[in-house]
């Protein structure tokens, strides 16, 4: 049933992700920008239901949506999004699931996302923000607030997606 609902589950998030994120840029005091990541809980907690060829190709599609929505041209999300899936069904090769190895892995794989999207922003001058404003502005609320945000949805995503502590 998860297997049908998947392209639903994937576009409400992405569509959460950037009203979240809207919001959280206009709260932020300064020139602070938080970015909300609940594209890649989700993605965490499909890890268990979907197959990896059809989660990748998910995630390739949404992320060339992500790209000609947020970004205007197609190369950057059409390539971390299904990288950072196929990085999550790695980690849960040898990890058993349980909060903490979520909190783990959703902050390796924001910082991997993230991270690699500046770098490509600045490779084709899309920015010329420097390292250390991005890291200390940008990056760095994006974690922490990601990683609460995990802590207070991982009971409902739980609940949503059926996990047990069994599995």
């Amino acid at each position: 049933m998860i297997t049908y609902l998947a392209p639903l589950i994937v576009f409400l998030a992405f569509l959460l992700d950037g009203q979240l994120t809207t919001l959280l840029i206009n709260l932020a005091p300064g020139s602070i920008s938080i970015s909300s990541h609940i594209l890649l809980m989700v993605g965490i907690f499909l890890s268990f239901h979907l197959p990896l060829a059809y989660s990748l190709i998910l995630f390739s599609i949404i992320g060339m949506i992500y790209d000609l929505y947020y970004l205007g041209i197609i190369g950057i999300a059409i390539t971390l999004m299904p990288l950072s899936l196929y990085l999550i069904y790695y980690f849960y090769q040898n990890m058993k699931y349980s909060m903490v190895t979520n909190q783990i892995i959703l902050i390796v794989i924001i910082f991997i996302f993230d991270f690699f999207a500046f770098l490509l922003a600045r490779l084709f001058f899309l920015t010329n923000l420097s390292m250390f404003i991005f890291v200390f502005y940008d990056l760095m609320p994006t974690l922490l607030f990601n990683f609460l945000f995990l802590l207070f949805l991982q009971p409902l995503l739980r609940r949503v997606f059926l996990i047990t502590n069994k599995t």
